[in-house]
């Protein structure tokens, strides 16, 4: 387990412009620190604020060259 701060609040989306919650949820907050770890497939996750898993990188075993996770988060 490795942690990570959050760079800019990661919003929650539906995946609807039409259907977006509000106000909206903020999933990870700015500056908060998450604990993030791999599966058995590469995947990295992480809790947010309610304590729900969610995909934060895939693909890769390297966090940092994850283009989405480099606009969100930091790698302590």
């Amino acid at each position: 387990m490795e942690l990570v701060q959050c760079k800019k609040d990661v919003i929650k989306s539906l995946g609807h412009d039409f259907v977006e919650e509000n106000p909206p949820s903020v999933l990870f907050k700015q500056n908060n620190f998450y604990p993030v770890f791999q599966d058995e497939y590469g995947t990295w996750l992480s809790t947010d604020e309610e304590g729900e898993a969610h995909i934060i990188s895939e693909g890769t075993d390297d966090l940092e060259a994850d283009p989405w996770f480099g606009v969100y988060f930091n790698k302590l």
